[in-house]
């Protein structure tokens, strides 16, 4: 996959703040990035000493995820916070972001956009004392993302656990139906869709007329034919 660029910033759109997470969302320390190549838990924070405790917000997501850690840690700072609290799919949110995205009092998404849960996993090495104790945490991690999902999840726990052992990619419709989203959102205006339409229309009507002028190339071409056919058959010779 495409990397993702970061973005981690509150800016202001007409007079409502937006907190755009983009990109990996890690702990405070990553072995596998550099400083600024991720969001933290703590920039979070950062950037909450901002807001008003009682503004509204809206957390604009477009991230594949992280730790899952990193990712409950943000949720329950999201969660903390008096004010409204809204997130918005803009493109992707999997795994630890789609925790993230559970934070909202409201949970939109992007007609296009998708989400994307999972069971915790990790690399690990060790003995087989070790490695089942991984795999016990594992489960217990599992269960945290469960209940997590389950204040908005409209089915069972076993339906959901089937989703996260599946590896489930979702689109918009499906998080509704599922309980997952509360809301799509359609960024086109209807002066772009009258425009689109528009432009439909004038395509279109180059491929009529150009298929009238080969349709009339080729009649002219039969005409053409039959005449040379006729002086053929009538005076012989060649064609």
């Amino acid at each position: 996959m495409k990397k993702i660029e970061v973005r981690c910033e509150l800016v202001e759109n007409n007079n409502s703040k937006e907190l755009f997470i983009y990109g990996p969302v890690l702990d405070n320390k990553s072995y596998w990035y550099d400083e600024g190549e991720y969001i933290c838990p703590q920039n979070i924070i950062d950037l909450l000493k901002d807001v008003n405790v009682e503004d509204d917000l809206t957390i604009r997501i477009n991230s594949y995820g992280g730790s899952v850690f990193a990712g409950i840690a943000i949720y329950n700072l999201l969660k903390s916070h008096k004010g409204t609290v809204n997130t918005m799919v803009d493109g992707i949110a999997a795994s630890a972001a789609s925790i993230i995205a559970m934070a909202g009092d409201k949970i939109l998404m992007a007609k296009n956009s998708m989400m994307m849960i999972h069971n915790a996993w990790c690399f690990t090495s060790g003995n087989a004392k070790e490695l089942r104790k991984v795999a016990d945490d594992l489960d217990k991690i599992g269960d945290s993302l469960v209940e997590t999902y389950m204040d908005k999840f409209v089915g069972t726990v076993d339906e959901l656990k089937t989703l996260l052992d599946d590896e489930s990619y979702l689109t918009a419709n499906e998080c509704i139906d599922l309980g997952l989203a509360t809301e799509i959102v359609d960024n086109s205006s209807k002066d772009d869709d009258a425009q689109a339409k528009q432009n439909k229309v004038s395509i279109l009507a180059k491929y009529r007329e150009r298929a009238k002028l080969n349709e009339a190339d080729k009649n002219e071409g039969e005409k053409i034919e039959e005449c040379q056919s006729f002086i053929f058959n009538k005076f012989g010779g060649n064609r």
